[in-house]
């Protein structure tokens, strides 16, 4: 049997088999008039692209009886910032 584990040296390589997730923790949600808010770290988002992101996508994902809430950073590209 051959093992599927790589060894590395250093730094510690990510596996792409997988996925890598980012526990930022349980977070309180707050009311505000008809909405509900959930506040996130600066480095959930600072993490995903270099550039200020301002707006993020929002799915609620139901898959094999299992409910989460998808959000997805909207990267603008420079023409759309100019404008």
């Amino acid at each position: 049997m051959v093992s599927t584990k790589r060894a590395t040296k250093g730094s510690q390589k990510a596996n792409h088999d997988s996925p890598v997730i980012m526990d930022f923790g349980t977070r309180k949600i707050s009311n505000q008039n008809f909405s509900k808010m959930i506040a996130l770290p600066k480095t959930a988002l600072a993490n995903c692209s270099p550039n200020e992101i301002a707006q993020v996508n929002v799915k609620l994902v139901q898959d094999k009886g299992e409910k989460y809430i998808k959000l997805t950073p909207v990267c603008q590209t420079e023409k759309e910032i100019e404008k």
